[in-house]
């Protein structure tokens, strides 16, 4: 299953904001390989591309145009202080 953690979370905030669609679904393998962009996510990578399934290409084998936006959107917010929070430790 999926964790539902911040990063997916976080996803979820940036398609809306970027006026993209998106929901939670189960996809099967044979959908993934015939999609035309595929990404996982991460804590500490966020949002990453995925290319190649089981040795195959995913459409033309390179990033698409949504997960190349989601990925600037993402790290530009990563860098606003607004989106994060001060954590002091000893």
């Amino acid at each position: 299953g999926v964790l539902p953690g911040i990063t997916r979370r976080t996803v979820f905030d940036l398609c809306a904001e970027a006026g993209l669609s998106a929901a939670a679904i189960d996809v099967s393998v044979t959908a993934l390989k015939a999609a035309d962009e595929v990404f996982i996510t991460s804590t500490a990578g966020g949002i990453m591309p995925v290319t190649m399934i089981d040795g195959a290409q995913v459409a033309d084998g390179k990033v698409g145009p949504v997960t190349s936006r989601l990925m600037a959107l993402y790290w530009q917010k990563h860098q606003d202080p607004a989106w994060s929070s001060l954590v002091r430790y000893r």
